[in-house]
């Protein structure tokens, strides 16, 4: 169930190109209904993809034999030196490659062959650390001497030995368009009768039925390249693209996976012992699901590799105690092995864990690539691969999502909730004053709830790992200065509560001094966790993100209490203005007061979605308010001059 040269682009487009993202669309039938592409940008491609094919045959039994030929060119000096090594992904327990041909092609047309010693075969990266942890190894094409306008070009055939999941074969593929795609076909031929259902977007497709055989195929041509696709959504939902799946709906695909996962989640009595050790004398339910999560977050190792990267099948319980690290579908089964041992049932649920926020209509793994745990008794999602989340939180980019939960029977579509008013909340107070030589000293301190209490944890244990020192000083390099301080980290005492501060004393010269008649903005102090009003909607700095584009939108309230105190015998001169902007989801205000000497401003930015995207009136309304959030931040104070 390989998609077919996903992992070529994917690794190709992280290496080489901008960023992209267009709008996103509803999965759709066999035929796209899409909207046009916008129009292509005049600028040259660093990339061509002069020529894809793909043509892959499906056996009855879901095996495949799968062959590829890319020609790729860069047509710069720096896209030359990245695109000279090219990697082809693949399981060893499942797939077998054989590189065919491969070679650079001058423009004078000479031909240099890639020699079988230019040919390695390695594990990824990371896999010397974890050997029993995943099964994916790469082809490593090392092509010779690529400059710019050559033409490199890879043959490959890959064949499936066994199917991930039993009969059922999957693939997907997407075209970003910051390459310039001259011709692209792809082709999947199946025994007539194969149940295989299929969707593209962006592309044409066809289907042909034959005596024995059916034979689809794709094609797609995008010579002229985008080179300023902003967007802040997943390329699988708005890229051309297309998924094919013999599955006939995600709760058939969640029942598989159930079969794979389910048997390796069994109470052993290694798990039962451990779960013993952790609960104690806990009686309440509840209060024993959170101390197995506890344990977990703080014992498990958290190793990150997609799923569909290797094999999907976790490893059972027993194998990821003993290695103490697990990926998130080991994980999950570990946790759900130790809730059963206590007799509290649990589910496995498919998620995708960055911003895609839709699902193929052919059931794929496409746009799932993480694995969470659904606790019913508790209608609580749960995912102890973050480390640092309190038991019943999540990061932002895991709230309303799509998931499959992979159960026996039953229903498995379902969406994880969305914020509701009040869980993630953020405040900053920093009390800072001037000295008479220009240097600022003064505390931060920032609060957080919720999700953002996630990130503030994230962020502690970044100062654990490389010290405080070290890493105050690149905070006041960010505020445009240097010093010394010290932050403040709570005492460890568990995951606690949904709440969590972390302090943060300084002392600092500023690049520019504040001098006396020249107007400069309040000084934040120390910011953790970015400006009041950015992101939770979209960022208030990336102006050019069209107003036509899908945002990850949440509730939530942000709020900054910044003071500062003027040197001795000065004054602030003039009050700003204070300053209200609102839509019918957001609401942002900036009020400025004076205490003495004292300078201060209140900023707060609350939001209110129900929704996990802003699409339509809310992205245009919210768009066309952002960039007077940001205009805010550089209003001026001035000290007197006398």
């Amino acid at each position: 169930m390989r998609c077919t040269n996903r992992w070529f682009i994917v690794s190709l487009i992280t290496a080489l190109a901008p960023s992209l993202l267009a709008h996103p669309s509803a999965a759709q039938s066999q035929a796209s209904s899409d909207p046009p592409l916008p129009r292509p940008s005049a600028s040259a491609a660093p990339l061509v993809m002069k020529l894809l094919t793909v043509d892959m045959r499906v056996g009855a039994d879901g095996l495949y034999t799968q062959r590829v030929h890319w020609e790729l060119t860069p047509t710069n000096d720096s896209a030359a030196s990245r695109a000279g090594q090219q990697a082809v992904s693949y399981s060893a327990a499942l797939e077998d490659v054989q590189i065919i041909e491969a070679y650079t092609l001058k423009p004078d047309g000479r031909r240099l062959a890639v020699e079988p010693s230019q040919i390695f075969d390695q594990s990824p990266q990371g896999a010397l650390q974890f050997p029993l942890f995943s099964d994916e190894r790469r082809k490593v094409i090392v092509f010779p001497s690529v400059a710019a306008n050559d033409t490199i070009a890879l043959t490959y055939l890959k064949r499936a030995l066994k199917p991930e999941f039993p009969g059922q074969f999957m693939s997907f593929d997407m075209f970003p368009r910051a390459i310039a795609w001259n011709e692209v076909r792809e082709r999947i031929v199946t025994p007539r009768g194969f149940p295989l259902t299929v969707e593209a977007h962006g592309v044409e497709f066809q289907r042909v039925t034959g005596q024995n055989e059916v034979t689809y195929a794709w094609h797609f041509s995008a010579p002229d390249p985008l080179t300023a696709d902003i967007a802040a959504v997943s390329p699988y939902d708005r890229e051309p693209r297309l998924f094919a799946s013999s599955f006939k709906s995600y709760a058939d695909l969640g029942r598989a996976y159930a079969r794979l996962a389910g048997p390796k989640a069994a109470v052993t009595p290694a798990v039962q012992a451990l779960a013993d050790q952790i609960v104690g004398r806990e009686k309440d339910r509840r209060s024993q699901a959170e101390r197995l999560y506890d344990w977990m977050s703080g014992h498990i190792r958290y190793v990150a590799v997609e799923l569909g990267q290797g094999a999907v099948a976790p490893h059972d319980a027993d194998t990821v105690i003993a290695d103490g690290y697990g990926d998130c579908k080991d994980q999950v089964v570990l946790y759900s092995a130790l809730l059963a041992a206590k007799g509290i049932p649990s589910e496995m649920v498919l998620i995708n864990l960055g911003n895609s926020y839709t699902l193929s209509g052919p059931p794929t793994l496409a746009q799932l690539n993480h694995a969470i745990t659904w606790i019913p008794e508790f209608a609580t999602y749960a995912d102890t691969t973050t480390g640092v989340a309190p038991f019943g939180i999540l990061p932002f980019n895991e709230y309303g999502k799509p998931v499959v939960h992979a159960l026996a029977t039953g229903g498995a579509l379902r969406t994880t909730p969305l914020l509701g008013p009040g869980a993630a909340t953020v405040t900053l107070t920093t009390v800072s004053r001037l000295g008479a030589d220009g240097r600022l000293s003064g505390t931060s301190t920032t609060t957080a709830t919720g999700p953002f209490a996630v990130l503030l944890r994230q962020f502690g244990r970044i100062v654990e790992e490389n010290g405080a020192e070290r890493v105050l000083e690149a905070l006041l390099a960010r505020e445009g200065g240097s010093g010394t301080g010290d932050i403040e980290l709570p005492e460890k005492a568990g995951l606690g509560g949904p709440s969590y501060s972390i302090s943060a004393q300084f002392e600092m010269q500023p690049r520019v001094p504040f001098s006396p008649g020249q107007g400069f903005p309040m000084p934040p102090g120390i910011r953790l966790l970015g400006f009041t009003g950015d992101n939770l909607m979209g960022s208030i700095y990336n102006g050019r993100l069209p107003a036509t584009e899908a945002t990850p939108c949440w509730s939530g309230t942000m709020v900054e209490d910044l003071s500062l105190e003027p040197p001795p015998g000065r004054q602030f001169v003039r009050l700003p203005a204070d300053t209200r902007i609102s839509t019918d989801n957001l609401t942002f205000t900036a009020h400025w007061s004076q205490a003495g000497r004292t300078f201060r401003v209140r900023r707060e930015f609350a939001s209110r979605m129900t929704q996990a995207l802003c699409t339509g009136k809310i992205r245009a309304a919210t768009a066309a308010v952002l960039p007077q959030i940001a205009a805010n931040y550089p209003t001026q104070i001035v000290i007197d001059g006398n």
